[in-house]
């Protein structure tokens, strides 16, 4: 298996890439550049791409992986990521290409399933329907995108008024958002302060924190 390595974290790219090559992977090429991996992608044609969500400022790892489909379009996608749902990141990026396999770090506990993701998402990615099924963290999949954002934007230090402003709504309309984010994360607003507790959930889930 030929792979494309993209992580913008140079000592995890490194580690990765030496744990890949001992189970015979081989990688042509690792970096955390957007634009070398299109160009090398193109010239190298890998079997898959192990990439990053977050590539830092401009495109991320999705918006990378439909740039790799465009040129290859059998390419298998592996997306490794702290985020546990990538609306955590923007929320603009929930949908992946055909096939695209979605992994949270600390959930990848050794690097045998990371090679068995990337050759289902060989297999997966001549299909013709999306198969996007272990995109989203189950405790995700109730929270709206507006609650995802409200909740970014509570991690940011924001005050209601300004993620009102920011969302386009009433300041009412964020703390219905926030209450029910409250609910849903069982936080007790009684002897814990939501707006902490949230913004603990935030980096948690976005691989900042540790869980627990």
């Amino acid at each position: 298996m030929r792979i494309l390595l993209v992580e913008d974290e140079v000592f995890t790219r490194s580690t990765m890439k030496a744990a890949l090559q001992l189970q015979g992977v081989e990688v042509v090429h690792d970096t955390g550049s957007v634009g070398s991996a299109m160009k090398i992608a193109e010239i190298t044609k890998p079997d898959a791409a192990l990439l990053d969500l977050d590539l830092g400022g401009g495109p991320n790892g999705i918006d990378l992986a439909f740039g790799l489909r465009r040129i290859l379009p059998k390419i298998g996608i592996v997306l490794l990521t702290g985020f546990s749902d990538p609306r955590l990141l923007d929320i603009k990026v929930l949908n992946l290409p055909t096939g695209s396999r979605y992994l949270v770090k600390h959930r990848v506990h050794n690097v045998e399933m990371l090679v068995s993701e990337l050759a289902k998402s060989i297999h997966l990615s001549s299909g013709s329907k999306p198969n996007n099924e272990n995109v989203l963290n189950p405790e995700f999949k109730k929270i709206s995108d507006a609650q995802i954002e409200t909740l970014k934007y509570l991690a940011q230090g924001l005050s209601n008024g300004e993620i009102a402003r920011l969302r386009g709504v009433s300041e009412k309309s964020v703390e219905q958002a926030i209450s029910r984010l409250v609910s849903h994360f069982k936080i007790d607003a009684g002897t814990h302060n939501k707006r902490v507790g949230l913004s603990r959930i935030y980096f948690q889930q976005s691989g900042s924190l540790p869980n627990g």
